[in-house]
């Protein structure tokens, strides 16, 4: 459970409220997942307000200081709070409502609303991972990896990109996975160029570079891997592509230190692509923040000074795309603990032949 008082430090005095309705958020300061609800703080409590399909669920799972509130009509059932709490205004987050229900919330509740600052305050909280999250995301990652290494058996000329991500999807299903954390990119030849490419009906050949790029989502955390194999055989060409993103992507992992900036992170891996002459190749950034959400902050790009602390779980994805030929990306998620970046994978770099 995240430091609930930190939350309900962010509010300035007792007669304000932070109302919580995102999904993502609700689940993260809860540990409760539903379609549904609320999640209310007040200085003298934390509340989850649900409706009749989860209340009782909510009520086994969800534990103190938490009360679990069965709703009938949301908006009524807050107000009731609100007045029992003598609440005069209430923050809400403005980076996951539309601008429809914000002005449904402005007009429908008795206390004052507030756009600024709650959304800022979630994502700093959630920036840190507890060990308890870290187990989660590296639980999804052994998932993937299970998979993943199954599914290199099917990966032979003629099979489809399509194939093999039908088989991927159900193997992070039977393995234990919620769900894939994305849709899964599974693609071959020419379409690896493609960063964000599609499975389609394109056939597997010899010689050809295979791009996966997959995850599974345990108990609402996802994890994110990106392995590139060669089909048969690879060219001295490809070889060596393939050779300069892995180095981008090793300098990038030095640099994921307690105390280093996202931005040098970035830097690390896009210099060195760089000096190889592809900079023009690598188009986007070198990683990303991972938990409940695929992409959570920090975004790991050269213009993003966040600090990188304990406890912080990013990706290190570096790659080199040369359209209409073929494109190379080396994902994987590291955990910053002091000096030493911590690799959640278990799964080899270097490239491998199939």
């Amino acid at each position: 459970m995240p430091d609930l008082i930190r939350l309900r430090e962010f509010l300035p005095d007792g007669k304000c409220a932070a109302l919580v309705t995102s999904e993502v958020s609700r689940r993260y300061l809860s540990g409760f997942p539903a379609s549904a609800g609320a999640f209310v703080v007040t200085q003298s409590r934390f509340i989850l307000a649900v409706d009749f399909r989860y209340y009782e669920a909510a009520q086994k799972a969800v534990q103190p200081p938490i009360e679990v509130v069965r709703c009938t009509r949301l908006i009524d059932d807050l107000n009731r709070i609100f007045l029992q709490e003598n609440i005069e205004s209430v923050y809400i987050e403005d980076e996951s409502v539309t601008v429809a229900y914000c002005s449904e919330l402005q007009t429908a509740l008795i206390p004052q609303v507030l756009t600024e600052g709650l959304s800022a305050k979630l994502n700093e909280m959630r920036l840190i991972k507890s060990d308890e999250e870290v187990e989660k995301i590296i639980t999804a990652q052994r998932i993937t990896e299970r998979a993943y290494t199954e599914v290199l058996n099917m990966l032979k000329p003629g099979v489809t990109e399509r194939q093999i991500a039908v088989e991927l999807e159900h193997l992070i299903k039977v393995y234990g996975g919620e769900r894939v954390a994305f849709d899964l990119i599974c693609i071959t030849g020419e379409n690896t160029s493609l960063p964000h490419g599609v499975p389609g009906d394109r056939v597997v050949k010899e010689g050809d570079f295979f791009t996966f790029d997959i995850g599974a989502v345990y108990d609402g955390y996802h994890s994110d891997m990106t392995r590139t194999v060669a089909v048969k055989s690879a060219t001295d060409e490809m070889r060596m592509i393939y050779e300069t993103v892995l180095q981008a992507h090793l300098k990038a992992a030095r640099a994921i230190t307690a105390g280093n900036t996202a931005a040098k992170v970035d830097i690390a891996a896009r210099d060195h692509i760089d000096s190889c002459g592809y900079g023009a190749y690598f188009g986007h950034s070198t990683g990303h923040g991972v938990g409940l959400m695929i992409h959570e902050d920090p975004t790991v790009y050269r213009t993003n000074h966040t600090v990188l602390r304990d406890n912080m779980v990013i990706t290190d994805e570096p790659g080199i795309y040369l359209p209409g030929r073929f494109g190379v990306r080396i994902e994987d998620m590291y955990l910053v603990k002091g000096e030493y970046a911590v690799d959640l994978a278990g799964i080899p770099k270097e490239l491998t032949i199939i």
